[in-house]
């Protein structure tokens, strides 16, 4: 009996696993990595001791690391099935912009403007083909999110931190086609709810690590669930937040309320 008890868990995990890692491609795995290593320095780069200390820090922010992996692969795998559900795919990639100018910025809500905020003015520097070390890279947008995390947790020396690192791309599926981007197909409220799925995650990570945090020892797991779901509910051009927004302002209104509460609670 407990031999096939055995058998049965080590059957679910390793088709779980197969499940999990058959989801990325190798592009999106290696956004994951670099996001989940900026992720890890923003909240550990000021590890609270009062003399530095190379092995404590090294070791802190391994421990880190570890967190904000399993914080952020809940996070998108999350928003992924949610898009199998209603029959699409979602692509994990940097949060970025493709154009840098803010024309009419002082009628920020005019349509020149907020075309040129999500990248499709006419005038792109991005994407473009960058040569290093002998080798062609092409990059589609300026990562902004990895940017600015890394800016501002220098610039405060981890005092502060930013980590609405990247977004996700909505991709369709049809006979005889290859997978390609979906933009007309799909509603508004439904992108909503697969955007929701992201930082509502996280929010339930809290709750239930909450229960068995009695003696403190999820304390950094809970705060990079809060940002990550806080953050991500920003209302700016391709971060969840903003699609939520786009799809129902009452359901955005009240589920950042609902996820403010519960970082309240959480603290």
């Amino acid at each position: 009996m407990f031999l096939k008890f055995e058998l049965w868990t080590n059957k679910i995990y390793k088709d779980s696993f197969y499940f999990i890692w058959n989801m990325f491609n190798k592009s999106e795995i290696k956004a994951m990595v670099i996001s989940i290593f900026v992720i890890a320095l923003a909240i550990g780069f000021d590890d609270g001791s009062a003399v530095f200390q190379w092995t404590y820090w090294i070791g802190n922010f391994l421990r880190i690391l570890f967190l904000s992996g399993v914080a952020l692969i809940a996070h998108v795998v999350a928003q992924k099935v949610s898009a199998r559900m209603n029959g699409f795919e979602a692509e994990y990639t940097y949060w970025g912009i493709q154009s840098f100018g803010l024309k009419n910025i002082f009628h920020p809500y005019s349509r020149t403007n907020i075309m040129t905020l999500m990248g499709k003015s006419k005038e792109k520097p991005f994407p473009r083909k960058i040569r290093f070390l002998n080798k062609e890279y092409l990059i589609h947008a300026f990562p902004i999110g990895v940017v600015l995390s890394l800016i501002i947790t220098v610039a405060t020396a981890g005092k502060a931190f930013f980590l609405a690192i990247g977004e996700y791309t909505l991709l369709y599926k049809r006979e005889g086609h290859r997978l390609g981007r979906k933009y007309l197909e799909v509603t508004q409220y439904e992108e909503a709810k697969i955007a929701l799925a992201g930082p509502m995650t996280n929010i339930a990570l809290i709750a239930i690590t909450k229960v068995f945090n009695q003696h403190g020892i999820f304390d950094y797991f809970i705060l990079i669930n809060a940002a990550l779901a806080l953050f991500h509910m920003l209302p700016l051009p391709g971060l969840a937040g903003s699609k939520v927004y786009l799809g129902s302002r009452l359901l955005y209104v009240s589920c950042l309320v609902f996820m403010i509460a519960m970082v309240i609670l959480a603290y």
